[in-house]
């Protein structure tokens, strides 16, 4: 998957070779959308039963159109009435070149104009239209309804194309109209087929001796009989048993081709319209997107901040609610940017073109493009937020800064290459060639173990962040001399290796003390009241009058005669200023006798050899209590070892006591 092929790939019709490219029809009902089709192919779009029967087309249809060159390019039957335009939208996504049919005896008829509205917003810009039923009406009426046709479009993207004349009944104009079409497949780019295959599925069913078969139009990379496809959302993997394009057997599938997988382990019952198709791990599903939103005008009412809307991307219609982020409403005309809040998941990637009508009554309101998904919900009308879609939107542009604006998304937590690769539908090489150079130019910083991914934006944004937040530490805590970076970072909601890289940047700045794993503003030192000085001088004579049988934390305010919470906020700063030490058990001893105590285990080793605890407590005068928590101290830091029931002090303790 995603490995680009040439211009001439193999497959379709006798082994003719493809066009990359989708022609799409658009138009009312009884326009003559289909019988066009079935004049210009010779194949009858129109699939269902009940499309025979009533003579109506009801969802998408297909058709193969050979041309002069031998080649063969799709074509998507749509079709025309209000009531499936849910429909027409799922087959618009993947039209390249557009065949607007309008009839001659009818003229310019509302789903003409809902038609033309939906191709506009979904970013197709290249099209020709088909006047049908010529041999309808009187020579008079077609030139009327040409010259309003005309009109009508003027301002669309087929302002200035064709119109031609014809009939699909007499066959009046087809030879002209198929000329005017290979012009256009022409003129128009082919897909390219690099990157992550992605599928959205337009249809699925069992077919008898195969089992699952699903279809649609990949919108980019390719696929290979034997590879292995997964189904999003939630619909499994199955490997390609067998691909059709337009009806004949292919080894392979690309972007723009019409195509049929048939997938072994896939259950026809669980996937439906809707789902993507795509090479295995390289997608997401999302339920928060950010949007930049057209507002369609021509009478259309105002959307209101959290309306419920219907959502259409790919061949998906989901129902969500619409968060505007500048002001309550919409003004009809007007462009905005947005969160669309959907009630279930659906797989979109940056530059995704999407439909939005209305819950009830059905009817389209606008639509627009993917800027990217959200992790949480977004508040309206913040400056911040909005500059940020505003980068996103200039970055569908330039995939380099793309991947720049989804690292920082992640922000305040780090990015993956996985996550960014998923988020952007983008396949693994191109994005490790973006993230070089980004990282080259130090706009992305790469943290190991595990591998992770920081804008140089959210290391800025952090030290000041840090800065803040350590100010306000202190002023909370006037005692307190040092902050524990883990619980700023967790404060912060950041990664804690970030919070590392960004105290490190402040330190440099002069902005900062580090020790270890703690942090402080330069040249912090506690801030005492004259009461407070007066009762931390008690302490520190206490602790040192006391001497190895000092009074526990919980003691202190009888024993001083002062509130119990004053004395243990002075204790704690004692702590951190290294006066006083806390041992197990509770024990709090003075750091000069804690340092005592160590001379005299240096003594009583030189003395006998070793030293056992109840040799210890008599040599200090202390206890039990407190003369195991000093020797397990001892062990702890390396001074002394444990042997049996008795210390002996270890290699490095001896060689410094004998210098």
């Amino acid at each position: 998957m995603g490995r680009r092929m040439g211009e001439r790939p193999e497959g379709g019709p006798a082994g003719a070779a493809l066009h990359h490219l989708i022609i799409g029809t658009a138009g009312h009902i009884d326009h003559g959308k289909s019988s066009l089709v079935r004049a210009l192919t010779g194949v009858d779009p129109d699939r269902l039963k009940e499309e025979q029967e009533r003579g109506m087309t009801i969802d998408l249809g297909f058709a193969p159109l050979e041309t002069r060159d031998g080649r063969t390019a799709g074509i998507i039957d749509v079709p025309g009435h209000e009531r499936f335009v849910k429909n027409m939208v799922a087959g618009a996504t993947s039209i390249d070149v557009a065949l607007l049919v309008v009839a001659a005896d009818d003229g310019v008829m509302p789903q003409t104009r809902e038609h033309v509205e939906i191709m506009q917003i979904l970013g197709i810009r290249r099209g020709l239209v088909a006047l049908n039923k010529v041999d309808m009406a009187e020579p008079d009426l077609v030139e009327l309804v040409e010259e309003d046709l005309r009109g009508f479009l003027e301002g669309s993207f087929l302002e200035g194309a064709p119109i031609l004349r014809v009939s699909a009944l007499t066959g009046q104009g087809l030879a002209e109209l198929r000329s005017a079409l290979e012009a256009a497949l022409e003129a128009a780019t082919p897909r390219d087929a690099g990157g992550v295959f992605r599928m959205p599925i337009q249809r699925v069913f069992s077919a008898r001796g195969h089992g699952t078969v699903v279809t649609g139009v990949p919108l980019s990379g390719s696929i290979e009989v034997g590879q292995t496809v997964e189904v999003l959302p939630g619909g499994g993997r199955g490997r390609v048993r067998g691909i059709q394009a337009y009806r004949h057997g292919a080894a392979m599938a690309r972007a723009g081709h019409s195509t049929a997988l048939n997938c072994a382990d896939l259950d026809y019952k669980v996937v439906q319209r809707g789902m993507v198709a795509c090479e295995p791990g390289a997608l997401e599903p999302a339920s928060l997107l950010e949007v930049r939103l057209s507002c369609l005008g021509g009478g259309r009412r105002p959307l209101e901040h959290l309306e419920t809307v219907r959502f259409h991307a790919g061949t998906v219609e989901a129902l969500g609610e619409l968060a505007l982020l500048e002001g309550p409403r919409t003004v009809p005309g007007q462009t905005v940017y947005a969160q669309l809040r959907l009630r279930e998941p659906t797989v979109v990637a940056p530059g995704d073109r999407f439909v939005l009508r209305l819950h009830s009554p059905m009817l389209t309101v606008g639509g627009g493009v993917v800027l990217g998904v959200s992790r949480h919900r977004l508040k309206r009308d913040r400056p911040r937020v909005l500059e940020r879609l505003r980068r996103r939107l200039a970055a569908l542009q330039d995939r380099r800064a793309l991947v720049e604006c989804a690292v920082e998304g992640a922000a305040p937590a780090a990015a993956t290459e996985e996550g960014v690769r998923r988020e952007l539908a983008m396949d693994a090489a191109e994005l490790g060639t973006h993230l070089a150079a980004l990282e080259a130019e130090g706009r992305v910083l790469r943290l190991v173990r595990p591998l992770r991914l920081h804008a140089r934006a959210a290391l800025e944004d952090l030290q000041r962040a840090l800065a803040r937040e350590l100010a306000a530490f202190h002023e909370e805590h006037p005692l307190r001399l040092w902050a524990e970076r883990s619980a700023l970072a967790a404060r912060l909601r950041a990664d804690p290796d970030l919070v590392g890289r960004a105290a490190e940047a402040l330190r440099s700045a002069g902005a900062l003390d580090c020790e270890g794993d703690r942090l402080r503003e330069a040249g912090r030192a506690p801030r005492l009241t004259p009461a407070q000085q007066a009762l931390s001088d008690r302490l520190v004579a206490l602790y040192l009058e006391t001497g190895f049988i000092t009074p526990r934390l919980e003691e202190l305010g009888e024993r001083l005669s002062v509130p119990q919470e004053g004395a243990a906020a002075l204790v704690e700063m004692l702590l951190e200023a290294g006066t006083l030490v806390r041992l197990k058990d509770g024990v709090l001893l003075h750091a000069a006798r804690l340092e005592e105590a160590r001379a005299r285990v240096a003594e009583e080793v030189a003395r006998r050899g070793e030293v056992s605890a109840a040799d210890f407590k008599d040599a200090l005068g202390s206890t039990r209590k407190y003369v195991i928590p000093i020797l397990e101290h001892l062990d702890e830091v390396g001074y002394t070892e444990r042997r049996g029931n008795v210390r002996v002090l270890r290699e490095a303790s001896r060689r410094a006591q004998s210098m």
